[in-house]
């Protein structure tokens, strides 16, 4: 039997036509306010292989958008049990999710996670093997909430697809965390529109720096998959500017 719960979004990121939708839990407290817990969730669509989530799902009741920042009321039938994603829970589809309020970016600092080190292992900045995450233990997580590091820099630039005749707009974001080089696909549609990415990408690198405003990342890494050749790619989701 499916329970309903309040999620505050902080990730609908498209990647392939698909989006994935993830936040941490939020309780209604007096009044109109939220207590913000610090576990997150993953929705998965049970119709989904993969569970992604199809476009049409984050359409809310009413005609508005999933976006970052709302909190949220879903139907959710359980956990997916997924040692390599174990923040993935199922939502019932046939329950349409709801529009409950919007808070702002000040409620980051009071939720951002504070983990010892980043997703690594040998050489590769911008991957993880398969059974990295189950090798984490107690401490097992695939999102995360972040500060954005002082050195953290977006860059972006066309490309030919390797596979497909097409062009592709690049987008990664490069960061030092613990001492250790990292390297994440930006799969945040909102900034790539803020700041008007696929109009201004040529074939030469560019980039963005966020010395000037406060900044938080949230990060997450891939389903293991065999089209992205058994590895967690990383992932940053959104790109919060206050």
């Amino acid at each position: 039997m499916a329970e309903t719960k309040h999620i505050l979004v902080l990730a609908n990121s498209v990647r392939d036509g698909k989006h994935c939708v993830a936040g941490k839990f939020a309780a209604p407290i007096e009044g109109a306010k939220f207590k913000i817990g610090q576990k997150w969730i993953r929705l998965a669509d049970p119709r989904d292989p993969e569970g992604a989530v199809l476009g049409q799902t984050t359409v809310l009741a009413g005609g508005r958008s999933v976006r970052p920042l709302h909190i949220i009321k879903v139907a959710l039938e359980g956990c997916c049990d997924d040692p390599n994603h174990p923040e993935d829970g199922r939502f019932d589809p046939n329950q349409r999710w709801e529009y409950v309020a919007a808070v702002s970016t000040d409620v980051l600092a009071q939720t951002i996670d504070k983990p010892g080190q980043l997703w690594h292992e040998g050489s590769d900045d911008k991957a993880v093997p398969a059974g990295y995450v189950s090798r984490m233990g107690p401490q097992a997580a695939t999102l995360y909430l972040i500060k954005a590091p002082e050195d953290a820099v977006f860059t972006f630039w066309k490309e030919q697809n390797r596979f497909e005749n097409r062009i592709d707009t690049k987008r990664r974001m490069t960061f030092t965390y613990s001492g250790q080089s990292q390297e994440f696909s930006v799969t945040d549609p909102s900034f790539t529109a803020r700041h008007r990415i696929f109009d201004r990408a040529t074939g030469s690198l560019q980039s963005l720096r966020f010395t000037d405003r406060e900044t938080y990342f949230c990060l997450s890494l891939t389903k293991l998959s065999a089209k992205f050749s058994r590895k967690h790619y990383k992932i940053c989701a959104t790109i919060f500017q206050k």
